[in-house]
């Protein structure tokens, strides 16, 4: 048996813990471009959505006495910690993996062959983590990883559950996968579920129920595990050995566009370096190499985008060998004019990754990805902070004016003395 245990909108409950005035208000969060990332259930209600603009759905927001708050990784990342933490502190002889932010898995198969009561354990870990953290958490337990995904959302979106669903029987599985729309389940992207539909799959119970070596042909073997997996055919295991990336992106919207040339190279520059750092965290090199910017389409101009794809002979890891691959190749990028134009989402990517631990190598590759000057650049981002050390294409003057929406700052509570909470006794 399996077990996720998941913080409840994360990032916007985890800006609240200690603001309790908030606690039942509608709260969005931002990463301060002007898009919200996170928001609160109340703010669901109310039908104010996340990754929409923010100032689409201020006058709602400030209605109903909400906030936004500008997102905090090191508070997000800290809180995470502490209740991941908690979890394995409870579960030491059960393995367990931190599969994101607030996700983690536990394999709990030793406590159900002893007779534990699996919804009890569940609930009381649950109370444990909110009492020592304050993050609220829900839970799904199942006999494989996707049915587990599965009983999360049933957790999350059926009624009577109380934030925690435990597959057991197989009527209370295919209750579930009957009221879970395709497109929710795990390993079912977009594109893919619009092919289902047109079949007349739009759950996952239908999915279950058609032949694998059948879909195998049709689609992939991917969707073939899935099937397997929602018949309680364990496929997928939890393991520290988690697979590499396949494709690595970073971009970032504009609220106030960028309206020149340098602007926009300096932030094709940065998110490049985004790019590069994770492709060599994971010991990867990128094979090709992606770039695109578009206008918004809320802006009153014609609307336009361009997007460029550089194939490499060589896998490269190298930061500056890439941005200046996009120096030269900047023109094809612009509009006629930036200021009729003015640009509103960026983005750099790498579509092709090899693996370097396994690269065959050539007699007649005279590729040079800088290792040392690479390694010590980020070495010291990851000491000093990402601002610690840039490249100087990364320079940009761009700053957004000061709008009419408050921004609620969350305060670097475990990682500043100066954030401190001071309780004042009189």
């Amino acid at each position: 048996m399996l077990a996720i245990i998941d913080g409840s909108r994360f990032y916007a409950s985890s800006s609240v813990i200690y603001k309790p005035k908030l606690a039942h208000a509608p709260v969005l969060v931002t990463a301060g471009q002007g898009i919200s990332i996170a928001n609160s259930r109340r703010a669901s209600q109310l039908q104010i959505n996340k990754f929409e603009p923010i100032w689409d759905s201020i006058d709602r927001l400030r209605l109903h006495s909400g906030a936004v708050f500008r997102a905090n990784f090191n508070t997000f990342s800290y809180l995470s910690d502490r209740f991941m933490t908690v979890i394995e502190q409870e579960v030491q002889h059960c393995p367990t993996l931190r599969y994101s932010v607030d996700e983690i898995f536990v394999n709990i198969e030793k406590l159900y062959s002893i007779g534990v009561s699996i919804e009890d354990f569940i609930s009381q870990l649950r109370r444990k983590v909110y009492k020592e953290t304050g993050v609220a958490t829900g839970a799904g337990v199942a006999k494989t990883l996707l049915l587990t995904k599965a009983a999360s959302w049933a957790a999350k979106n059926m009624a009577g559950m109380n934030g925690q669903c435990v597959l057991v029987t197989q009527s209370q599985i295919d209750q579930v996968l009957k009221a879970m729309p395709i497109g929710k389940t795990w390993g079912i992207g977009s594109r893919l579920t619009r092919h289902l539909t047109m079949e007349g799959i739009t759950n996952a119970y239908q999915l279950k129920v058609c032949d694998p070596k059948v879909y195998q042909r049709k689609y992939s073997i991917n969707v073939a595990n899935i099937i397997h997996e929602l018949n309680g055919i364990s496929i997928y295991d939890i393991s520290e050995s988690r697979g590499k990336k396949q494709q690595i992106w970073s971009t970032s919207s504009y609220r106030d566009r960028l309206r020149n040339e340098d602007d926009l190279f300096a932030e094709l520059a940065h998110h490049t370096a985004e790019v590069f750092r994770k492709v060599r965290s994971q010991k990867s090199e990128a094979i090709t190499i992606s770039a695109f910017v578009s206008t918004s389409k809320h802006e009153a101009c014609k609307p336009f985008s361009r997007k460029i794809e550089l194939p490499l002979e060589y896998g490269l890891s190298d930061t500056s060998s890439a941005i200046k691959m996009f120096r030269e190749r900047l023109v094809d990028l612009l509009p006629t004019s930036l200021h009729e134009q003015p640009i509103y989402k960026v983005g750099v990517g790498a579509p092709a990754l090899l693996d370097c631990e396994h690269k065959q190598f050539s007699l007649f590759d005279t590729s040079d990805n800088k290792p040392e000057l690479n390694s010590t650049m980020d070495a010291l981002r990851s000491c000093f902070g990402s601002s610690a050390i840039k490249f100087a294409s990364e320079k940009s003057e761009y700053s957004e004016r000061q709008g009419n929406i408050t921004f609620e700052r969350l305060e670097d509570y475990f990682t500043d003395i100066s954030d401190l909470i001071c309780v004042k006794c009189i």
